[in-house]
């Protein structure tokens, strides 16, 4: 019965890094796309889906990671949340957004760079 349930982890896991590989390869393929356009136009926005694809490739590591060594390193978790906050840092000026948004994504983002420096780089086994 743990045999089962471990396969079926594992082929989760498997599933959820095979999404990944098509966000991150969509992703980058939009961006090879239209990199022109963000040239002549909004270079930021550009930038938030290229940002976008490194998100995604993060967390393929994170995945890819747990697979092989069954065990999940906080620091590349951490690495993808901050990644995300200076990605919405970055745009904030190019979307519509409010005052009060901006200050809970500085908040957070002062959290993970808080908890990247106690946590560093540890490793959860499971």
């Amino acid at each position: 019965m743990v045999w089962a349930f471990e396969s079926a982890e594992l082929i989760l896991y498997g599933a959820v890094g095979v999404l990944l590989v098509v966000i991150a390869v969509l992703a980058l393929a939009a961006e090879v796309d239209s990199i022109r356009q963000y040239l002549t136009g909004n270079p930021v926005m550009g930038l938030s889906s290229l940002i976008a694809a490194i998100i995604a490739l993060e967390l393929l590591m994170t995945v890819v990671g747990y697979m092989k060594t069954r065990s999940i390193s906080l620091g590349l978790l951490l690495g993808a949340a901050l990644t995300a906050m200076v990605r919405e840092i970055i745009i904030f000026a190019y979307q519509p957004t409010n005052s009060q948004y901006f200050v809970l994504i500085l908040l957070a983002t002062a959290l993970l760079v808080a908890a990247v420096y106690f946590v560093g780089d540890k490793t959860i086994h499971t």
